[in-house]
């Protein structure tokens, strides 16, 4: 009878892990920044964003996000794109709201609902990022 039971729970954690590490942003060796051009009513100039332990950094910040799984509509266009190509070839597009100087708010194109941004060193982080 105890040996079911523990099964159980090393499937149950194992499965709960997977689920859990699949919804992270993973490393990407190549990222684009595009920033809203409101004139041109459309993303700019792709900005490659060169520096590994730049993207590194910003999928840190990315994965210690708040995630909320209900969608928030946005009044306003995005002010930044940034494009991740990952290694078996998808590209995910992260969408960053700022506000009041600092990027607080982001969606993605490939997963459900609005992440925020806590901590004002992670704020200052990404807006040297990505300036």
């Amino acid at each position: 009878m105890r040996k079911p039971v523990i099964i159980a729970f090393v499937l149950f954690f194992g499965l709960a892990g997977m689920i859990l590490a699949s919804n992270t942003f993973e490393n990407s060796d190549t990222a684009v920044i595009q920033y809203w051009e409101a004139d041109q009513q459309s993303y700019g100039k792709e900005l490659p964003l060169e520096n590994q332990q730049d993207i590194e950094e910003l999928t840190t910040i990315l994965n210690n996000a708040d995630h909320r799984s209900r969608q928030s509509e946005m009044a306003t266009f995005a002010d930044v794109k940034v494009t991740f190509t990952y290694e078996n070839g998808d590209q995910e597009s992260v969408y960053l709201w700022e506000e009041s100087g600092r990027f607080t708010r982001f969606t993605s194109s490939e997963r459900n609902g609005t992440y925020t941004i806590n901590g004002s060193k992670a704020k200052d982080t990404l807006s040297e990022i990505l300036r």
